[in-house]
């Protein structure tokens, strides 16, 4: 990542900044000299965040943001263009299984981050790295060709038709949480899949997999689960992570310290998915 005129840490993007785990990668970034451009649904609350950051001595910038509307990621593209674009991107935007049905779960988590991704890509400075939110989850469901190849293409015009067809046949695609799952998969296999291209363009990209995480959304979730207490067992460091555990990675990721790290997903887990592959084993 290169550095700002003022010899700051460069310029990030934050998508979703006024969740959980945005909220807390931009005080961080904020506090370690990024100038920030915060994205999400809410001026308001994206205003309200920016103050938060503000006292650093960094600029920030607030942009209205919906990742299913093209409208709304040129908006973004085009005021990115008119700043010098960007040296980093941390998209944590997503709908866990609890916040919507299993199509706009797909639609946000999937299509809509790798339409944004694309989209920003020729915005991203050589030198810089765009990372996403994926989940642990997205290593526990059960491998289906079909699901995957078609999840694989998710920017393809006839994509919500296939969707559809494909649903009906496979009616447990319409579960909210295997939805998710599948998504974040497929978001995992993105990165791999097209690491290469980005980095012939000097450009990183990266995925970050949490797992049970104690934010407002992953409360959410966890208040939901029949058998929350033998998932939690299963972490290995016996507590749930923070959203500072997150930040803290992604920070890493796309700082110069990183800088030979691309096209692969790091779990911040506290050790779930290698006690859940153990017990696989056994």
């Amino acid at each position: 990542m290169t550095e700002s005129a003022a010899g700051q840490a460069g310029r990030l993007l934050i998508t979703g900044a006024t969740g959980g785990m945005g909220r807390t990668c931009a005080l961080l970034a904020a506090s370690r000299g990024y100038d920030l451009a915060l994205a999400d649904l809410s001026q308001e609350k994206l205003e309200e965040l920016a103050d938060r950051c503000s006292p650093h001595g960094v600029s920030v910038s607030c942009h209205v943001l919906d990742v299913t509307q093209a409208a709304s990621r040129d908006q973004l593209v085009t005021a990115l263009e008119q700043t010098g674009g960007m040296d980093a991107l941390i998209h944590t935007v997503g709908l866990s299984p609890q916040m919507a049905d299993w199509k706009q779960i797909i639609d946000v988590d999937l299509v809509g981050t790798v339409a944004l991704l694309e989209q920003l890509r020729p915005r991203l400075n050589s030198g810089g790295c765009a990372l996403s939110i994926a989940s642990m989850s997205g290593y526990l469901c059960p491998p289906d060709p079909e699901i995957e190849q078609l999840l694989s293409a998710p920017l393809a015009d006839d994509f919500f038709v296939r969707l559809r067809d494909l649903a009906g046949a496979k009616p447990m695609l319409e579960n909210s949480g295997l939805a998710y799952a599948y998504s974040k998969k497929a978001l995992k296999q993105y990165v791999s899949d097209r690491a290469f291209d980005w980095g012939r363009e000097g450009k990183r990209l990266v995925s970050i997999s949490p797992g049970m995480i104690n934010t407002e959304m992953g409360q959410l979730e966890n208040e939901a689960m029949e058998n929350y207490e033998a998932m939690r067992s299963r972490i290995a460091l016996d507590r749930l992570g923070e959203a500072e555990d997150i930040a803290e990675t992604a920070l890493f990721l796309v700082s110069d310290k990183a800088s030979y790290i691309t096209g692969c997903d790091i779990l911040v887990d506290g050790g779930f998915v290698a006690r859940v592959a153990q017990e696989q084993r056994q």
